[in-house]
């Protein structure tokens, strides 16, 4: 189940190709090494889902090693699940961010706070971001926009942006049993569905049967009449041989309504035998 909560929870195919390459490094990479090879993941600007290096052993390893690997394991799981906010109050502790580092944690936390509400008040964003300006705050919303971190729009009179869409972040551990229960209560739901679909295509192909029955009976009637008629016809004196029978009647009687409408339309327009 974990695989699968993960990738629908993460990623865009432009952060795969280089979280492999980097998750193929950190197979060899041990100690100092992996710490520079974490640094160098939380600088990638094309990178923001981590979990998969996350599982490595040499970068879970970092957590039992000296302050500084333990530092940057713990850093590497705030880009993962946390924000800006989780960052500033262990500060202190986990060292300070590079510039690229900072906008990155800033966007990540954007998609966490998207993720909760699809309106996001300017006002909200300030604090939760520490911006200092509406244009810093702007600059960094179009920049998560192009970079396809998520969809919305931006309503300058109102201080809002509107979200239509974010990317998935990474799934918490302790988030696995909550998104089981909402993939089994969609799955339900989904069965359900297609209970309804499938009852209602069975009524439909049960009508059209019953209509294509009634049909087939009302052809037969109207044959069964006909054939009656052109009995009677024939057993009635000269209604056999060649006097005509029954179809011919019908076709006389055609010819004869057809010469009356045109004889009516002549006389209509002032046509006529003359006197």
């Amino acid at each position: 189940l974990a695989p699968l909560l993960r990738a629908m929870s993460v990623a865009a195919d432009t952060s795969a190709s280089p979280l492999t390459a980097e998750c193929a490094l950190a197979k060899s990479a041990k100690g100092a090494a992996c710490v520079q090879l974490v640094g160098q993941v939380l600088d990638n600007p094309s990178l923001y889902v981590f979990g998969e290096l996350l599982d490595m052993p040499n970068v879970q390893a970092l957590a039992d090693g000296p302050p500084a690997h333990a530092a940057a394991y713990e850093l590497l799981k705030i880009f993962a699940y946390g924000t800006w906010k989780d960052y500033t109050a262990r500060a202190a502790q986990l060292g300070q961010l590079s510039a690229a580092q900072a906008t990155k944690l800033k966007k990540l936390s954007v998609v966490s706070l998207a993720a909760a509400s699809k309106s996001l008040p300017y006002d909200t964003l300030l604090s939760e971001l520490e911006i200092g300006s509406v244009r810093e705050l702007e600059n960094l919303l179009i920049e998560c926009v192009y970079g396809e971190l998520l969809s919305g729009k931006l309503d300058q009179q109102a201080r809002v942006f509107e979200v239509h869409h974010s990317l998935g972040r990474d799934l918490h551990p302790s988030e696995v049993a909550q998104m089981g229960e909402l993939l089994s209560r969609w799955h339900s739901g989904a069965l359900d569905a297609l209970g309804s679909i499938r009852s209602k295509l069975e009524t439909y192909k049960a009508r059209c049967e019953a209509a294509s029955a009634t049909a087939a009976e009302l052809n037969s009637s109207v044959e069964n009449v006909r054939a009656n008629l052109r009995a009677q016809d024939d057993s009635e004196p000269g209604g056999g041989g060649g006097g005509g029978g029954f179809d011919d009647r019908m076709d006389f009687e055609e010819d004869k309504q057809r010469k009356s409408g045109r004889t009516k339309g002549k006389l209509a327009m002032g046509f006529g035998p003359r006197k």
